[in-house]
Formats: C-alpha cells, sequence, structure tokens
C-alpha cells in the first residue's frame, strides 16, 4: 500500500509533470504566448548550490502534502512591486495552486497617508493631519521599517479604516493583526471598533501591538487616541493582516522610486521582517540603481550583500531569488545598457551568497527588447514600466518557474526516499 505522503508527491509530480509540457497553455493555468519572450529563459537558475531553495520547499511540501503550517512569501522592490500588479498575480497563483491555499493578504500600509498609489485590492480612508517618510527622500531623516514607508499623526483623534475591492479574485479575510508603530510612553494609544478583540498584547522586540479578533472579518477601522497627557502622538509603520489558517502568505514590499540604498535605511527592516520570518524572499531592486551613466557594479553588489544580510538575520534559512532588471530606456529616448550589468552583478551575487536568480531580462528577449513589449502593449511609453498584462504575464512566468523547480525538489526527495527505502529492505533481507 502506498502512504498517504508519498501518494500525494506521486499525484503532484504527475501534474507538475504535465504543467512542465503544458507550453503555458494546460495545467494548472494558461500564460499567455508572445512568439519574442523567451519562455525557455523562464527559469529558477541555481548559480551556487543545488539547495539554494529546498529549506523554502520543504516548508511548501508539508503545506500541500500534509496541509500544514504557513508560507510566508516577501517580495522587495520599487514602483513595479508598490502596485501589486505583479506580486498580486503571483499571491493569486500561490494561494490558489492545489485547492485553497489562502493563509491572508497579509502586510499593507495606508499609502493615502503619503499621497501615493495604494497596491491594488484594497483601500483605506483616514482622518486627522499625517506627515509621511519614505526610503526614497533621502533628505529627511526618519525611522524606517520594512515597508520603506511610515506616517506620523499628532492629532488626538486620526482614524484609518481598511476594506478589500469586492472584484478581488480571492476574499480576504482575517482574524488577527499586527500594527507596527514606535513604542513609548508618549505614543497614542490604538483602539478597534467596539467589540471585535478578543486579547491585545504589545510586542517590544517586535515593535507591534497584536489583536486577536473575536471572529473573522474583511474591513477594520482604527483610531489613535490621546489618552493621556503625556502622549504626544503616533508613528505607524504597517499593518499585518493575519489568519489562523494554513496556506501562503504573500507579502509585497515596495516603493516608487526604490534602489538597494533605499531599503538599507530601513533601520527596522530586520526587526520586523523577523516578526514574519520570511520562508522566501524575492529582490527586484536594481532598475533604479542602474538609472544613468554613474551606475557601479561594485557598489551595487557591496549594498546587495549588506541587504542580504539583514535579511538573513530576520531568518538565517530563508530562500531568496534574485530577478534581474527588465530591459528599459532612459526618458524614453536613450537604451539602458546597464541592465546586462546589472544581469552580470546579480548572477556573481546570486552563487556567492547561495542564493537563486530568475533572469527577467534574458526572458524579455534582452537588450532593446522593451520596444517589442510596447508594441505588442505589454509596456508602457516611458519603456521602463509594463502594462497591467505586461506584470500579469511576469507574475505567471516567475511562479511558473518557482513551481516547476519545486516539482524537481519533490522528484529529488521522492527518489531518495525510495533509494533509502530498497537499501533499507536490502539490509533487512540480509
Amino acid at each position: 500500500m502506498i502512504k498517504k505522503a508519498t501518494y500525494g508527491i506521486i499525484i503532484l509530480l504527475i501534474c507538475l509533470a504535465q504543467f512542465s509540457h503544458a507550453q503555458y497553455s494546460q495545467y494548472p493555468f494558461a500564460i499567455s504566448h508572445y512568439n519574442f519572450v523567451q519562455y525557455d529563459s523562464s527559469r529558477i537558475e541555481l548559480p551556487g548550490n543545488k539547495d539554494a531553495m529546498d529549506a523554502f520547499h520543504a516548508k511548501l511540501s508539508t503545506l500541500i502534502l500534509e496541509g500544514k503550517g504557513q508560507v510566508n512569501i516577501v517580495q522587495i522592490g520599487g514602483s513595479h512591486i508598490q502596485a501589486d500588479v505583479m506580486s498580486g498575480q503571483m499571491r493569486k497563483r500561490f494561494q490558489s495552486f492545489q485547492g485553497n491555499q489562502n493563509a491572508g493578504r497579509g502586510f499593507v500600509f495606508p499609502y493615502r497617508l503619503a499621497h501615493t498609489n495604494t497596491p491594488y485590492g484594497y483601500h483605506f480612508e483616514k482622518s486627522g493631519n499625517w506627515t509621511s517618510c519614505r526610503n526614497v527622500e533621502k533628505k529627511k531623516v526618519c525611522s524606517l521599517g520594512m515597508a520603506g514607508i511610515s506616517a506620523y499623526t499628532k492629532d488626538s483623534a486620526a482614524s484609518i479604516a481598511i476594506c478589500f475591492e469586492p472584484e478581488n479574485d480571492i476574499k480576504y479575510h482575517f482574524n488577527r493583526i499586527k500594527v507596527y508603530h514606535e513604542i513609548s510612553t508618549t505614543s497614542y494609544t490604538i483602539l478597534l471598533d467596539s467589540g471585535l478583540v478578543k486579547s491585545q498584547h504589545t510586542d517590544l522586540v517586535g515593535g507591534f501591538t497584536e489583536f486577536q479578533l473575536t471572529h473573522y472579518i474583511d474591513s477594520l477601522g482604527i483610531k489613535f487616541l490621546k489618552s493621556d497627557s503625556t502622549q504626544t502622538g503616533f508613528q505607524l509603520y504597517g499593518i499585518n493582516l493575519e489568519t489562523d489558517d494554513a496556506g501562503v502568505v504573500f507579502h509585497n514590499l515596495g516603493i516608487n522610486g526604490a534602489a538597494v540604498p533605499s531599503f538599507l535605511r530601513c533601520n527596522l527592516l530586520s526587526q520586523q521582517l523577523a516578526t514574519i520570518k520570511p520562508d522566501l524572499v524575492i529582490l527586484g531592486l536594481g532598475i533604479n540603481d542602474a538609472y544613468g551613466k554613474n551606475f557601479s557594479q561594485t557598489a551595487y553588489e557591496h549594498n546587495y550583500d549588506k541587504l542580504v544580510k539583514e535579511i538573513r538575520k530576520a531568518n538565517p534559512n530563508v530562500s531568496i531569488i534574485y530577478t534581474t532588471n527588465n530591459d528599459s530606456y532612459i526618458r524614453r529616448r536613450y537604451l539602458n545598457r546597464n541592465g546586462i550589468k546589472v544581469q552580470e552583478s546579480m548572477k556573481r551575487l546570486a552563487k556567492k551568497q547561495n542564493t537563486a536568480l530568475w533572469d527577467m531580462f534574458e526572458v524579455m528577449g534582452g537588450l532593446n527588447s522593451i520596444v517589442v513589449w510596447q508594441r505588442y502593449g505589454l509596456s508602457k511609453k516611458d519603456r521602463i514600466h509594463f502594462t497591467r498584462a505586461g506584470y500579469i504575464l511576469m507574475g505567471d512566468l516567475i511562479f511558473d518557474s518557482i513551481i516547476r523547480d519545486f516539482g524537481d525538489y519533490l522528484a529529488r526527495q521522492n527518489k531518495e526516499q525510495t533509494t533509502a527505502s530498497l537499501l533499507n529492505k536490502n539490509d533487512i533481507q540480509r
């Protein structure tokens, strides 16, 4: 008789084998096909050790085959990620792959407080006057966490309210939230809608106040009240919307215009990431670093070394994927040849740091491919950003590559288990 776990592996391997040979049209979803896209280059590369993704795959395997645990994925980048179209597509794919694996929306921020675009799928309302600080604003001195953005109010009765857009393909309910904020005796009191709070506590190390709710909800109002004469204001770093469900949580951390040094300015980055303890981090910073004539590969690689060290402080066993830059132009007229240099640097970094790599630059078609993507409605006129269709295609291709690499991992594990079982059987017969 085949054990339940082994049977699950066999079924999944059959599905993944079909997926690998479906020419992006059958299983488990259709990927748009264009003759100029280099689909054969869309794969997870492992320039270092072949086990770079194993920790993540092992966690994903436990979830899929046993229905246990939560897998946390974090994607960090600039405007590509703040908009949350590409990352949102990946979130949808992960949470609907092999059944319902929706464990919650994860980290959110009220970007309206900083007068910038909110990621797709949710929106915030606000009251009171707020000032903001982003990691791209070099002249501002402020404390920042993993979101790369913070907001501050002195209004004695400020508030925010979050709700999800009704057209979301996946419905996000939550029964626990973490509010990341400056913890001090001068900080305003956090109040949630009446009757919702089952329990609450403040974590001084993680830098958040956690609220356990009485039931699952999909919208929430939060007030920040001056309840003592010593309180002077409230500094908000973001909110994590959580559940008790097994599944995948996909967090997008993106700031328009962000480069690698932008996130190095986030002094609370590793402290807050540790509260999520990401199993996989997808790094997409580079397009803003390489914009212009003064791009230095040496400085770029040095900065990424420091950033990866900060990420690994949060979880030493985290798997990391570099995604190379998309092909682009400078001021719409000048071809940006630094995409090749970023590609070279990321491959060196991936080998040195034992991380994985997904080569977006190569998948697009290499140098000057952005012109063709624009012609087919996949890139915007600025020849830097993608259209919604382009971002969705990129999200599907990255997800596809990760899942096929996961299939390879399962095949290796199954082969090792079979070999070990045969060796053990031979020992018993002797």
